[in-house]
């Protein structure tokens, strides 16, 4: 819906071309038509079709952040890529673990499809307090373009697409080189909210039909620096290096790529908010060391006009993913002093092949656009924990931990086979008349299971399952030109995620707490329905787009719920259950105004507002995951061509009041008003220089992806605190 006002862009050709020059697009990633002008500018998205459209043809609600968009807003990691976009809020890990992931609508966790490039991440996996695996989010500085997609996709994006997708796309040979057939950039960015800060450098040569790339980027972060700094605050290191190697081969039909791509991260933590603190009584010292790596190896090749397609792309790859992360607990004011060192590894395992293909035809007497596709999907997963306490008197040891026996696995080694076909039709009725666009997949899912001695060791009697699964997901869209410049769009579409293995066959005993988490075979598939409406409106000099949606979901499944204690055990029992069913209603407008023409001052108004609601009609609980109704407001002054400066107003309502499964009060945030301003200045067409002060009034607020789901008498609640006024700058030169 990106379409703008004909003065506004007329007055502004040479910022235009600018920004342009900053977010040059990959071939099959373009950002604006293939010969745009002032008149013509069209956002083009991808995530919503597998196939580039323009976003006015689009039945759904995308949103699209180019680099540019990163780089005048400050962007250093997820949580900067989506603060003004309300109904997305990011899963956060606790001072410890970080980002997990992205909630869409209320639905997030591994319900949410994540891709890079087109090759889909690696799901989380957490257990008890000392292992959280998140999903190794991409390093934005590698990015040139990010898309979200809301609302359940798996008719074209498969199982545990229920929330939506995020879809980032890394930089390509035409992104960096703008000036010669050599060339790169360096860009250097901070925060001082975190202490954080960035290097990036990127360069790339072409000869011929062939190119190369090589970037690279590091970024160091702290603990964050709150407005009201709590008497006792965890201290945490973060250190993130990710490298991305490219080459490639583009004819005028095709571009071949072979990539490699790899991030690593580390993040030393001593957690001190605990101590003191509950099971943590007599805990006087802890501290984490915990590392991930992901690497990935890509063959793809974008083509037109081969073999009776159109055009398509296909993709080869494998994904290595290591997780290990260590704990060191002393416990000096126990009767007798102990340390306990803790060991937790997870490795995960994909390859994978896929294609997305499409066709113009004429049948029936109506042009149609059909895409179709395939991927196919094979993971192995395998974690391993360990641990060993020590007497500090005498230094006798023990691999018995609070009842429990080291090493042993949480679930048993698992093989994952997913495999999706789909077909998607576009239909034109009449020239310059509605489109109907019917969809539909076929998904299969299957689990194996392989119980090992470690396994077997540890949960004897535990019954371990394989499952196999398989579904047909229907979509059905259509979009209505109800005049010159108001469209009218609305879609149906279903979704399923199969059980995971961490729900189906989880296990975990610990008797000295009392606790004993056991597998569920008979776990069914979550579904989801969704309705979504909308109308578009493009005049002379505004924007309007308004959404209402409602989905609904059954079976959906809660992680390890508490079903009470078990006398014959004498044990309290977790097992993941199905909850009958979850429904979450709302609506999104988002709006655009040029309210001057003139040279010398430009304003743009944007005003967005996300309103969820959901409702557990099972038990009649509100559902944690929503967060409260949400605006932000952007005013944006253009001085000159050259220089831009935005403020912008986020305003949250107060979360309603929340309990858990098992009754207990939850931390609700209060609302809040908070101000950002950002600046821009272009010295020329090889620099750009930023700037921005955050939460201008240095207030306290909590963000609602950071405190969710929280017990409201939680030491912690000070600690999930946005932080206080922050300044943050970066510079990029291209040469």
């Amino acid at each position: 819906m990106q379409k703008s006002p004909r003065r506004y862009f007329a007055r502004h050709r040479l910022a235009l071309a600018i920004a342009s020059l900053l977010s040059v697009p990959a071939v099959g990633y373009a950002v604006v038509a293939d010969k745009p002008d002032a008149d013509s500018y069209e956002v083009i998205t991808v995530v919503a079709h597998r196939q580039a459209r323009q976003q006015s043809e689009v039945t759904g609600t995308v949103t699209v952040i180019d680099e540019n968009r990163m780089q005048r807003e400050l962007a250093l990691d997820i949580a900067d890529l989506v603060r003004y976009e309300p109904g997305v809020d990011i899963d956060q890990g606790g001072s410890r673990f970080g980002h997990g992931g992205f909630t869409i609508r209320g639905i997030g966790g591994n319900r949410s499809v994540i891709v890079v490039d087109n090759i889909p991440l690696a799901d989380g996996f957490s257990v008890g307090n000392f292992s959280d695996s998140g999903r190794g989010l991409a390093e934005l500085g590698l990015v040139s373009r990010v898309e979200v997609l809301r609302g359940p996709a798996s008719t074209l994006y498969g199982s545990k697409a229920l929330g939506g997708v995020v879809s980032f796309a890394l930089l390509d040979v035409d992104d960096v080189l703008q000036f010669s057939d050599f060339g790169g950039f360096v860009n250097v960015s901070g925060n001082s909210d975190r202490d954080r800060y960035r290097g990036t450098v990127a360069t790339a040569w072409r000869q011929g039909d062939y190119g190369v790339l090589v970037a690279g980027a590091h970024q160091r972060s702290a603990e964050p620096n709150l407005a009201q700094t709590p008497s006792v605050q965890d201290q945490l290191d973060v250190e993130q290096n990710a490298m991305l190697i490219r080459f490639a081969k583009e004819t005028d039909r095709t571009r071949l790529r072979f990539s490699i791509d790899t991030t690593e991260e580390r993040r030393d933590s001593d957690i001190l908010a605990l101590l003191g603190q509950g099971r943590f009584a007599l805990t006087t010292l802890m501290q984490g060391d915990d590392w991930r790596e992901q690497q990935r190896f890509v063959v793809d090749q974008y083509f037109q006009d081969i073999a009776g397609i159109d055009r398509g792309n296909w993709r080869v790859w494998r994904q290595l993913v290591n997780t290990q992360q260590a704990t060191y607990e002393e416990r000096q004011a126990a009767p007798t002093p102990i340390s306990i060192a803790r060991n937790f590894e997870l490795q995960q395992s994909t390859w994978g092949v896929g294609a997305d293909l499409e066709n113009d035809i004429q049948l029936l007497g109506y042009q149609q656009r059909i895409g179709y596709g395939f991927e196919l999907v094979q993971t192995s997963v395998s974690d391993r924990r360990d641990g060993v306490q020590t007497n500090l008197n005498t230094g006798a040891t023990t691999q018995v931990i609070l009842g429990e026996r080291f090493p042993l696995r949480d679930f048993p080694n698992s093989d994952i086979t997913e495999l999706g076909v789909y077909v998607h039709d576009e239909i034109a009725l009449w020239q310059g008349g509605p489109t109907l666009s019917p969809g539909l997949r076929y998904e299969y899912y299957q689990l194996k299971s392989k119980v090992d001695a470690l396994y077997a060791e540890a949960f004897p009697s535990a019954q371990v399952t394989d499952l196999t699964e398989s579904h047909w997901l229907p979509k059905l869209g259509l979009m209505w030109p109800l005049a010159a410049n108001v469209d009218g769009f609305m879609q149906y579409a279903e979704g399923f995620r199969a059980p995971p293995f961490s729900d189906v066959n989880i296990g975990l005993y610990m008797p000295m707490m009392n606790i004993v988490a056991i597998p569920n075979p008979d776990l069914k598939s979550e579904r989801g329905r969704t309705m979504e409406a909308g109308l578009r409106w493009r005049g002379d000099s505004a924007q309007l787009e308004a959404v209402v949606f409602r989905n609904h979901y059954r079976d959906f499944i809660e992680t390890r719920a508490a079903l009470g204690f078990d006398p014959a055990l004498g044990m309290l029992v977790f097992q993941s259950q199905n909850r009958e069913r979850v429904r979450i209603e709302g609506a999104e407008l988002r709006y655009r105004q040029a309210l001057s023409d003139s040279f010398e001052l430009s304003l743009a108004a944007e005003v967005t507002r996300g309103y969820e609601q959901g409702t557990d009609t099972a038990e009649n609980r509100h559902l944690s995951s929503v967060a409260p109704a949400r605006a932000t407001i952007e005013l944006v002054w253009l001085p000159s061509l050259m220089w831009e400066s935005r403020l912008f107003m986020q305003s949250s309502r107060g979360q309603r009041e929340l309990h858990d499964a098992s009754g207990a009060l939850l931390f609700s945030a209060p609302g809040y008003t908070t101000f950002d301003w950002v600046t821009q200045w272009f010295p020329n067409e090889r620099w750009a220089l930023s700037f921005g002060v955050f939460n201008l009034g240095d207030k306290t607020y909590w963000r609602h992806g950071g405190s969710r789901s929280r017990l409201a008498n939680d030491p912690y609640v000070p600690l999930w605190a946005e932080p206080g006024r922050s300044f943050g700058a970066a510079a990029i030169f291209r040469f």
